[in-house]
């Protein structure tokens, strides 16, 4: 991880201008056009039953004004999401070429090297809200993330999207995963200590089942 940046550098890229959320805009444009339709054919066949045209057209734009707003809000959700990537990560839909980098972006307007754990987000107590914090035993606060009151389907979405981007760099840039790396540790930990015990124990004179068990099986 590195120090913290003001600015957003030139050769990163927001996750919602990479190709892989160009879909988004899509829908927008999409759901946007067909909700602007659908209220035209409705103030056109209540201006033919009604006898008073300005009903027809408040009618007409109520609805535009009102779809128009869940259209955006459903947008605003994903073009928010606080991450940003550089052209050799799998986000950009290209062949790496040299080495991903990803930034997540702080509730101050900061860029951070995440690093190579996973992120989850935890509770303020002080300030209110949700700091950003790795995914490991001590769970270490890189900044605070989100002022929001409660985990909102909003914030899940971002956390999902940040740790897809980090598994794809680390991917792309061949760094073991630390999850399956402490895994493999524990289990060889796990192995020698069971080996020493059962080493100690058949010193004994009595053998416990267990021994006995695993003695059975040689």
């Amino acid at each position: 991880m590195g120090d913290a940046l003001d600015r957003l550098p030139v050769e990163m890229v927001r996750f919602i201008n990479t190709p892989v959320a160009q879909p988004f805009h899509k829908g927008r444009n999409i759901a946007w056009i067909g909700s602007v339709v659908v209220a035209v054919v409705i103030g056109t066949l209540l201006n033919v039953v009604a006898v008073n045209t300005m009903v027809a057209i408040t009618v007409m734009l109520g609805m535009i004004l009102l779809n128009g707003t869940v259209v955006w809000l459903r947008f605003r959700s994903h073009a928010s999401t606080p991450l940003a990537v550089n052209m050799h990560h799998p986000f950009m839909d290209g062949e790496p070429m040299g080495e991903a980098i990803l930034l997540v972006q702080l509730s101050n307007g900061t860029w951070i090297d995440p690093g190579v754990h996973r992120l989850r987000i935890i509770p303020d107590d002080l300030i209110g809200g949700f700091n950003l914090a790795q995914d490991t035993i001590d769970f270490p606060i890189l900044g605070h993330f989100s002022s929001a009151k409660e985990r909102t389907t909003e914030l899940v979405r971002h956390m999902a999207l940040i740790n897809q981007a980090i598994a794809l760099r680390d991917a792309v840039n061949e760094v073991p995963d630390p999850i399956e790396e402490a895994r493999g540790r524990e289990l060889i930990e796990t192995g020698l200590l069971e080996r020493s015990w059962l080493e100690e124990d058949g010193e004994l004179d009595v053998e416990s089942p267990l021994v006995s068990f695993f003695r059975g099986k040689e």
